[in-house]
């Protein structure tokens, strides 16, 4: 009786059914307010009715009122757990927050009372697909399959979830039982059918069959069902290569090259066919570079006005070969007045002595050139048509000089950079990139200040140019001018709504050099705000696959589908993700251990009231707990205003305000290891051949007590640098220093056995044997060499003074013998006397070592050179003079 009572009240009159179909059809048409209103007509008659329940939870969901929709659905599950409804709108309640875990369970829950509803069957795949769950994925496309078997998609779908879950053969047969079911290809779909085609002769080169995927290639192509035929013949060139058809390969990669002879690609599949690339790691052999000459030669006579067949040479070239051959490349660069020259050719300076050769060539050109190009055949400026034209490009020799400032530069020679720079400001005050290369260059140098007018010089002679204004904001936010790089970079927002418009457009680089200058002042609130916003940005990234599973099976764009499910894979190795996540993680660190906001205010309040005198005292608590008071009553009356307009009915939800717009909140947290260490989780799956990933794990865990995972990180890091590397090394030291204090065995708070003979033995190899004591001398002994690596010099003093921390005397010494090695950088340095300062405590050497690094690095803000631009202003932080070189 009391379940035929409660399926009666589940049941609908004629008439709240109605109703109810009603509700469904204002949600999905975003009707939110008339679906509210339809699911109360509902209620008041039906009130225990679970569906309408759940669906006006859903609605109240889609206008961000998250608690009350989690209530109602829980209250319509609760009133009907065997509705299929119930559980699927439950299960898009978790969806909407990204809880996709949960989601999948309310599905599956939702399919055990309704198995072949089609819906939730196609909703439960996008979650599965998204969640990388393949044999899911291929278990409910084959039920959708099965329902119906006449639509195209479901098939499409099912061997995509079958190449997902590397089932090669079975997806290909699936897309030949889809193609035999095919009478005629009408125009119309002609399109599709070629992309199905090339995505089967993927999922076969995949599949290892070169050989099965190049006939369906031939066969297809011959039969002109191939509309995408660059695609195709890039596809044609890999398999060719992989069977060892050479001279087909070849052919192929001709054909493609003269289809496009700058494609980089396509010259790097031609020189790995003819053997003619260089080993990893290694040189070309004189062999190879006589064959790669004669190929180039013949390269550049077919394509003529290619660059790349100009460009390829000067990396193999050699000698006066190649400065011959960088002499012609040049050329047309410094005629037609193109800044991107020095970005072409900064790879070529990895390449020993091609540095010194390029400087040869730019300064016999300097030698050589006149006022309008005269003395160097091939440079000579056409006439111009009006002398007074303020547009017209300077003359090669300004440029020649541009690109030797900027090599100076490269080359960390400052003093001639600026001398060059100079020279072209003189000659040509209106050429922007005059003053864009004397911000870098200042930048490089350390003078913070002086790059920021620079960039700010060259930002106010284009206002309209948007990249000119972001390289003025970044250069303000370096030099700790933050309020001057906020307004900067608003002048090209919206609606005079400088964050939220910044965070919409996803301005990473903004976010994280802000991040970084508020974290420079240790204003933790709003660098976490900042730091934050760039991970939200990637988790829209991967939420934004939804928009792509059904479109894309639906165009038949398989193959940049599955390009994107394999970035997607990846995108959180992205380097913005890395350094926002690192900044964020550094912050938590100076996080732990301060007093959170709560203890400080109650450590004050208590300091307070011991200086009151009594009656006082009682005033002030009186006075304090109406102000609590009158606080309470103000938050609930915004909260029921806001409640209000929600209810008074926008059609959507608009932009609410932010309830902590400084970050507060996120720096009052209670346990900042903890948020850090849910960031150390993605990084170290994502990034985990970064060294900076596995030195913020082991800060995170050693801090936790999780010696193990320190370990882990430890090793890490030796396994990515190497014993020679100084973050290597610092990392060993520290963790077996950490594992003396831990407890013997059998007393408490000991290791477990197995836990301990693990330490032991991997600390043991880490030290290579050797005692802690012998090992850290053994790298004092190394470091102390002339000329030695400065960082080397930092990690053997802050080590040896926790090992030892008597020698004090004898790390500050080891620093001291730095201060007059050009070989470091500035940044390096930066270090080095924040290391004397902070953890050596040693003042007077750290002012010494000041002095004599501003003898060196002139041009230094930090070390405040003689040679700076302009002091630098208050408020520039120590910090930010490091973070802005690296």
């Amino acid at each position: 009786m009391a379940a035929k009572a409660a399926d009666d009240k589940q049941t609908l009159p004629s008439k709240e059914a109605n109703l109810f179909r009603q509700i469904v059809k204002y949600y999905e048409t975003k009707q939110y307010k008339k679906g509210l209103k339809a699911a109360d007509q509902v209620l008041k008659k039906v009130p225990e009715h679970g569906e309408t329940l759940a669906m006006k939870g859903l609605t109240l969901n889609c206008l961000e009122r998250k608690e009350e929709a989690y209530d109602l659905v829980r209250k319509g599950l609760k009133a009907n757990l065997r509705s299929h409804v119930c559980w699927h709108v439950y299960g898009l309640l978790y969806r909407s927050d990204r809880n996709y875990a949960e989601a999948i369970k309310c599905y599956v829950n939702a399919l055990r009372l309704d198995k072949d509803n089609v819906q939730i069957l196609r909703d439960l795949a996008l979650l599965q697909v998204q969640m990388r769950d393949t044999s899911g994925f291929v278990d409910t496309r084959q039920k959708l399959l099965q329902i119906k078997p006449s639509n195209r998609n479901n098939w499409i779908s099912f061997a995509v979830a079958h190449h997902l879950n590397k089932s090669y053969e079975v997806a290909v047969q699936v897309l030949d039982a889809y193609e035999g079911t095919l009478e005629e290809i009408p125009p119309s779909e002609a399109y599709e059918h070629s992309e199905m085609l090339l995505y089967k002769a993927m999922i076969l080169e995949e599949a290892g069959k070169p050989e099965q995927a190049l006939q369906v290639l031939e066969a297809a192509h011959g039969a002109r069902r191939i509309k995408d035929v660059l695609g195709m013949t890039e596809q044609r060139a890999r398999l060719q290569l992989a069977l060892g058809h050479t001279d087909d390969a070849e052919a192929t990669y001709r054909e493609l090259l003269a289809i496009n002879p700058d494609n980089t690609k396509y010259h790097d599949g031609l020189q790995g066919l003819l053997k003619l690339a260089p080993p990893p790691g290694g040189t070309w052999t004189d062999e190879q570079r006589a064959r790669l000459a004669s190929l180039y030669d013949e390269l550049r006579q077919q394509h003529p006005h290619s660059m790349a067949c100009k460009r390829v040479p000067l990396d193999f070239k050699v000698g006066e070969s190649f400065k011959e051959a960088a002499e012609e490349y040049v050329k047309p660069f410094l005629r037609k007045g193109i800044p991107s020259l020095f970005s072409d050719l900064k790879s070529l300076y990895a390449h020993e002595g091609k540095a010194a050769m390029l400087q040869d060539v730019f300064e016999r050109f300097e030698e050589r050139l006149g006022p309008t190009g005269e003395g160097v055949p091939g440079l000579e400026a056409p006439p111009p048509d009006n002398d007074d034209d303020p547009q017209k490009s300077p003359p090669p020799l300004v440029w020649a000089q541009l690109f030797l400032a900027q090599h100076h530069s490269r080359l960390r020679d400052t003093e001639r950079a600026l001398e060059y720079v100079e020279k072209v400001i003189a000659a040509a005050p209106g050429l922007i990139e005059g003053f864009s290369v004397k911000a870098k260059i200042l930048k490089h140098a350390g003078d913070l200040e002086g790059a920021a007018k620079a960039a700010e010089k060259a930002r106010s002679m284009d206002l309209a140019d948007r990249y000119l204004n972001s390289t003025a904001a970044k250069a303000f936010f370096r030099a700790g001018r933050v309020e001057t790089a906020e307004s900067t970079a608003a002048l090209f927002t919206k609606d005079n709504d400088q964050v939220n418009n910044l965070y919409d457009m996803q301005c990473m680089w903004y976010e994280i050099e802000c991040g970084r200058a508020h974290a420079a002042k240790n204003n933790h609130g709003r660098a976490l705000k900042n730091f934050l916003a760039v991970t939200k940005h990637f988790a829209d990234f991967v939420e934004d696959q939804f928009d792509f599973h059904s479109y894309c099976i639906r165009k038949l764009t398989l193959r940049s589908y599955m390009s994107l499910l394999k970035l997607e894979d990846r995108i959180m190795s992205n380097p913005y993700y890395s350094r926002a996540a690192l900044g964020a993680v550094n912050v938590y660190l100076d996080l732990h251990g301060q007093p959170s906001a709560e203890e400080r205010d109650a450590r004050d309040e208590e300091e307070l009231l011991a200086a009151m005198e009594p009656a006082e005292r009682k005033r002030y608590k009186a006075k304090k707990k109406k102000e609590e008071a009158r606080k309470r009553r103000e938050e609930e009356a915004a909260a029921a205003a806001a409640k209000d307009k929600a209810d008074k009915g926008k059609k959507g939800p608009g932009r609410e305000k932010d309830p902590d717009p400084n970050g507060a909140a996120l720096a009052a947290t209670e346990d900042p290891l903890g948020e850090a260490t849910k960031l150390i989780v993605v990084l170290k799956e994502h990034a985990a051949k970064e060294m900076e990933t596995h030195v913020a794990a082991f800060e995170v865990y050693l801090r936790k007590g999780r010696l193990l995972l320190a370990l882990q990180a430890s090793m890490a890091a030796r396994a990515i640098g190497g014993p020679s590397h100084p973050d290597a090394f610092r990392l060993a030291v520290r963790i077996a220093h950490a594992a003396q204090d831990v407890p013997a065995q059998g007393s408490e708070g000991a290791l477990h056995p197995v836990v301990d003979t693990v330490m032991r033995s991997h600390i043991k190899e880490l030290l290579e044997g050797k005692s802690i004591g012998q090992y850290v001398q053994d790298w004092v002994q190394s470091a102390v060499r002339p000329r030695g690596d400065v960082r080397a010099a930092m990690a053997a003093a802050e080590m040896l003074c926790l090992v030892q921390p008597e020698r004090n005397p004898e790390a500050v010494d080891l620093l001291l013998k730095r201060q007059a090695d050009s070989s470091g950088t500035h940044a390096e340095f930066v270090q080095c006397h924040k290391l004397l300062l902070n953890v050596l405590k040693d003042e007077a050497a750290a002012a010494t070592f000041k002095q004599e690094a501003a003898k060196h690095f002139r041009w230094s803000t930090y070390f405040e050179g003689p040679e700076r631009e302009s002091p630098a202003p208050n408020g520039v932080s120590d910090s930010i003079a490091s973070l802005s070189i690296s």
